[in-house]
């Protein structure tokens, strides 16, 4: 009954978001939080309420962009964003995840990543995933498990990787089943017909992040020629039918000025993108070249270029290694408030981009896994850095010491034949550490005299 009531009263906010004023709606979000967020330990239902009411006080770019959303999207879309995102990830989420904790004495991680397939239709340079075996996959029925103990441990938000996940069978019928849960899931588009689109929408709980190099050059020298028309087409077909989808791109020597442009920012506003997500080129999967990643200095100014661009137009993005701040440095591990990747074997490895694991979810529950030995030892290691400088979160290319102290501690698994490259040949483990040396010489002093202040909640527990 009460899960009835808070529904039909997100339903009503977000009615009022769309035509009522500002100042009624600001009021409104009080009485949601009076009534709705009794809990002031429920961080995340309180800092999305708090975030909202700022942003319509300051007129922020992003209140635009809610409001033009939540308008143009299908009902089905609309209804599962306040269901399984607001309400199930948001509120009743957290509230199961702290009653676990206070049962078993552990804290669960915020979202799973998972990779049913490692099977794709296209060939990219540099690509992360390409040295995992393209024949492996995961059985409907472990995906299908997987997500049920995540329900029961309190997890509701699943983020879908590859290969390219449209290829898996059934992926379409898992989202129907699993319609309490919400998911986002990385694509190249290529196969994001009007059919795929329309059925998205009628599901309602996907919003695809469409994977871009920058303009078409860009794009088709990566992802191979005509890709980037196939991503256009894609992004057409998902705003006709009314789903919510962003952007994904991997940021480069070559393509990190493109990138964070206003030419190419204005075109993904233009074609419909609510959200963009920017990772950083890491050398590890196909022939891993430490020549494409950023130089220290570029991805300092894409940290700078993001935020300003955030405050000026109608877009979110997520800049994965510099969004540190926000969410407490390196999410890896199955931290609290972090994640873990299931990859299309089954092991179960700290991040996407961390190729190692000591278990296999076919052999073990979800709720071992996450009390790994394996994990706990890399979430004793963060933040890593001895002054706690969140600008610097990653184990692999900002602090590289501490993946090299855990996976030397276990006898892990590697996920594909070379992953031990990036931790053992001397001319990555060399060029690494120099990077990240240059990275931290850069952000030390804006962390110690701009930011740490900011932030220090995360230092004092969150």
């Amino acid at each position: 009954m009460i899960y009835i009531f808070q529904k039909l009263a997100f339903k009503r906010i977000i009615n009022l978001i769309t035509s009522a004023s500002d100042d009624n709606f600001i009021r409104f979000i009080e009485v949601v939080e009076k009534y709705f967020i009794r809990n002031k330990d429920n961080k995340t239902a309180n800092t999305v309420a708090n975030t909202i009411k700022k942003a319509f006080k300051e007129k922020h770019p992003s209140l635009e962009l809610f409001k033009s959303t939540f308008n143009r999207i299908s009902p089905n879309c609309r209804d599962r964003i306040i269901e399984n995102l607001l309400i199930n990830t948001g509120i009743f989420a957290e509230q199961k995840r702290k009653a676990l904790k206070k049962k078993l004495s552990f804290s669960v991680p915020g979202f799973i990543a998972i990779s049913p397939t490692a099977t794709c239709n296209l060939n990219c340079v540099g690509c992360y995933a390409s040295e995992y075996t393209r024949r492996e996959s995961l059985s409907f029925e472990v995906v299908d498990r997987i997500l049920t103990e995540a329900k029961v441990l309190g997890t509701y938000f699943i983020t879908i990787i590859g290969g390219e996940p449209f290829i898996w069978p059934g992926i379409l019928e898992m989202f129907e089943k699993h319609n309490d849960m919400y998911f986002q899931i990385y694509t190249n588009g290529t196969l994001i017909n009007n059919e795929i689109a329309e059925r998205l929408s009628n599901i309602g709980n996907v919003a695809p992040a469409v994977s871009i190099e920058g303009f078409e050059k860009e794009t088709d020298e990566r992802r191979g020629v005509g890709t980037f028309r196939k991503v256009m087409s894609a992004m057409d077909n998902l705003y006709r039918a009314g789903v919510i989808f962003g952007f994904s791109a991997t940021v480069t020597k070559q393509n990190s000025e493109v990138l964070i442009s206003d030419e190419f920012i204005d075109l993904m506003i233009l074609k419909g993108c609510t959200f963009g997500l920017y990772f950083q080129y890491i050398p590890i999967g196909r022939n891993p070249d430490i020549n494409l990643m950023c130089t220290p200095e570029q991805r300092n100014i894409q940290r700078v270029k993001v935020n300003q661009i955030m405050k000026k137009k109608p877009i979110l993005l997520g800049d994965f290694w510099n969004y540190g701040p926000q969410v407490g440095g390196c999410l890896a591990g199955a931290r609290p408030g972090g994640y873990f990747h299931i990859n299309s074997k089954g092991d179960v490895e700290p991040c996407v981009f961390l190729p190692f694991s000591v278990d296999n979810i076919k052999e073990k529950k979800l709720i071992d896994v996450i009390q790994s030995p394996f994990f706990k030892s890399i979430q004793k290691e963060q933040p890593y850095c001895q002054n706690n400088n969140l600008l610097t979160p990653c184990p692999l290319i900002d602090n590289p010491w501490a993946i090299r102290k855990v996976v030397g501690e276990f006898n892990v698994k590697l996920s594909y034949n070379g992953a031990e490259n990036v931790i053992s040949d001397p001319k990555i483990t060399t060029f690494l550490d120099n990077y990240s040396k240059k990275y931290k010489k850069i952000t030390d002093p804006i962390w110690e005299n701009e930011l740490s202040h900011r932030y220090k909640h995360w230092r004092d527990g969150g």
